[in-house]
């Protein structure tokens, strides 16, 4: 399997559809992202099919605190790039050998993304309704 690309993002650097994005500082270390944000490193994929996989490999990884052992720093914790590419090669290596089995899981894991995602949703139309049934008895 081809080994994606990873470095420190930069606003500077062109993007490209096959990239996402991983906090590389604090105790969220590792978490994969849509979107850039500072302390943040790229990973830019030849493809989608890669990036799937990369993306939904880091977010196991992230998920079951894995880089916590790779933190440096005693005031703001960080992941190492290096360090962090290293660790990505082995683990891609490891998954690669149970792809079936995995892509399986990762297509569980996405359809609990997404049912959290609607939970979520729900808890906030329930506290606007809350907050909206107090608020016609307050003085205005």
């Amino acid at each position: 399997m081809h080994s994606p690309k990873f470095q420190t993002f930069s606003v500077k650097n062109q993007s490209t559809q096959f990239e996402f994005y991983i906090l590389c500082k604090g105790l969220n270390s590792g978490k994969p992202l849509d979107k850039p944000c500072p302390n943040s490193y790229v990973c830019i994929c030849k493809n989608q099919d890669e990036k799937d996989f990369y993306f939904w490999l880091l977010f196991g990884l992230w998920k079951a605190k894995h880089f916590h052992q790779l933190l440096t720093g005693s005031v703001i914790p960080f992941i190492r790039i290096d360090e962090f590419k290293k660790e990505v090669a082995t683990q891609a290596e490891h998954v690669s050998k149970q792809r079936t089995a995995y892509a399986k899981t990762i297509d569980k894991i996405k359809l609990l993304e997404q049912k959290e995602k609607q939970l979520q949703q729900y808890l906030a139309v329930i506290q606007d309704v809350k907050r909206a049934t107090i608020y016609r008895y307050l003085k205005r």
